[in-house]
């Protein structure tokens, strides 16, 4: 059984590119959990970083749904670039921080946008 890290999320390169895959043919969480055999809070949790990225015979089931190998999908995550935007990366530095540090943030933030 993977380990959870559900109390914090790291945003994974792998996380990204299952993303894409899944928005790239259309499919919602629902839909590619079902189609897999797992819940949409799997699919969910695996794409926000909030759960280990599977390997092995699960990997293998959960890239079929989007027709791609273990192999292609690991060089598109080699090559994964996309651009992420100054919101998205506050959002996941926010993530990343502790209780005091988003007190501190949150005083900053307040002050800029008063």
């Amino acid at each position: 059984m993977k380990k959870k890290r559900s109390f914090r999320c790291i945003m994974t390169n792998e996380a990204r590119v299952l993303k894409e895959l899944r928005e790239d043919r259309g499919l919602s969480m629902r839909r590619s959990g079902q189609l897999i055999g797992l819940s949409d809070s799997y699919i969910c949790h695996l794409e926000t970083g909030r759960l280990d990225f599977p390997k092995g015979e699960r990997l293998e089931r959960l890239l079929s749904v989007f027709d791609i190998k273990p192999k292609s999908f690991f060089e598109r995550v080699r090559n994964y670039s996309q651009k992420i935007t100054p919101r998205d990366e506050l959002l996941e530095l926010i993530q990343k921080a502790n209780d005091s540090q988003v007190v501190a943030l949150l005083g900053i933030v307040k002050n800029i946008v008063s």
